[in-house]
């Protein structure tokens, strides 16, 4: 078997929480809603932000949704080929509050990073590409 990357992770959220979803997802981090015709047909049960052309988030507006708790939940990473100064200008333009600022270790190398919550409580981190001078990853 070969990985060859990450396909999708699936986030629940409140049953009337697809507003929401379209305001953050799409408009602030742009990562374009997909299925939105087929999930209000009743075609399919969430709708999908897409990262890439091979990876996406589903999202499933249910109501058995519960706030996510660090017990089981700590957050998403999300990489974008900005700068971190452009994504923190863009983040605070949206008034989305962020919440920590850190240069982790992730799958690309070590690259700076911010950590934001989305409007149902998932922890989300917005990291900026990788100093192509690190090759060290996770």
């Amino acid at each position: 078997m070969t990985p060859v990357g990450f396909d999708h992770v699936k986030l629940q959220i409140p049953a009337d929480g697809l507003g929401d979803a379209r305001r953050f997802y799409d408009e602030v981090l742009k990562l374009p809603l997909e299925g939105v015709d087929r999930y209000r047909s009743g075609e399919k049960p969430f709708v999908s932000a897409r990262i890439s052309p091979s990876s996406v988030i589903h999202i499933e507006p249910t109501t058995e949704f519960e706030t996510p708790q660090q017990t089981h939940y700590d957050h998403l990473a999300v990489r974008f080929e900005e700068s971190i100064e452009t994504i923190q200008t863009h983040l605070r333009n949206h008034s989305i509050p962020i919440d920590r600022e850190l240069t982790p270790l992730g799958a690309t190398g070590v690259a700076p990073a911010v950590y934001i919550t989305d409007p149902f409580g998932y922890r989300v981190e917005i990291k900026a590409t990788a100093d192509t001078g690190s090759s060290e990853s996770c």
